[in-house]
């Protein structure tokens, strides 16, 4: 078992950069969480949530299977108070014997009709048995711009270079620059966009589709480049709430199947 801690360690710092959980609907879409309009955009450019026009919160789960132990949980939820949004998140990956954690707030504002802008804070915490535990703060920072059916957003996550700090692990939490774009073809089908700049590591693209077949059932698809993803799902809207279901292909991990539930008050 310790055996199995210290190769924990020594990908601790490639666990820290790849989890952050966008929700069924933005997963489905590539993982696009810089540009598309949803309440799990809390945990991509929050600058995205300030279209929201109820209080919401949303639930997903996600199992990774190339480990039976391994799952992420994690809830968010939205309040809008005229043109300023409020909204916080959490989110767990891991299992027994590590468990990473993080938990958001975030405060957005419209500027008139075009221009968002969001702030959220984050804290992160690292379980890991017989090394103990360690946590840390970091910033990030978005903007979302509307020009007729498009809609561009860039984000700043974790500027300032924050890391877990602890006299056995030492591990940075990712730095990253997100630029994506949105269009609407037509009222029934959306295309996204986007591009992401890891500080000192890969740099990943994306592109997804939703297609609304009908008032309450979306078709998603999408695909990222690094690394190397197919992404499909579809969610029902039933008036107030929301059955969303999505996966992601990796040819090393296999699938990654993943369900939300989402209500609007």
């Amino acid at each position: 078992m310790k055996i199995w801690n210290a190769l924990l360690v020594s990908l601790l710092h490639f666990s820290s950069s790849a989890q952050n959980t966008l929700g069924p609907h933005l997963t489905a879409m590539g993982g696009n969480g810089t540009s598309v309009k949803d309440v799990w955009a809390i945990q991509g450019n929050a600058s995205a949530i300030t279209d929201i026009e109820k209080p919401s919160v949303s639930v997903t789960y996600i199992k990774h299977l190339f480990s039976n132990e391994i799952s992420t949980q994690a809830v968010v939820f939205v309040i809008p108070l005229g043109k300023n949004f409020v909204g916080a998140g959490y989110q767990q990956y891991g299992f027994s014997e590590y468990t990473q954690s993080k938990a958001t707030f975030a405060y957005g504002k419209k500027f008139g009709q075009h221009l968002s802008i969001a702030i959220k804070g984050n804290y992160h915490q690292l379980k890991i048995p017989d090394y103990g535990s360690t946590s840390a703060f970091s910033v990030d920072v978005g903007a979302l711009y509307e020009v007729g059916r498009f809609t561009f957003g860039a984000c700043i996550n974790n500027p300032s270079g924050q890391k877990f700090i602890h006299s056995q692990v030492s591990s940075a939490i990712t730095t990253s620059i997100s630029v994506g774009a949105t269009y609407f073809a037509s009222d029934k089908v959306l295309i996204a966009g986007y591009f992401t700049k890891y500080i000192h590591q890969v740099t990943d693209a994306g592109l997804g589709l939703d297609y609304k077949i009908i008032k309450i059932l979306s078709l998603r698809g999408g695909f990222s480049v690094r690394p190397a993803k197919q992404y499909a799902g579809f969610g029902l809207n039933f008036n107030k709430l929301n059955i969303e279901i999505a996966t992601a292909h990796d040819v090393n991990l296999g699938y990654e199947p993943q369900i939300g539930l989402g209500y609007a008050f």
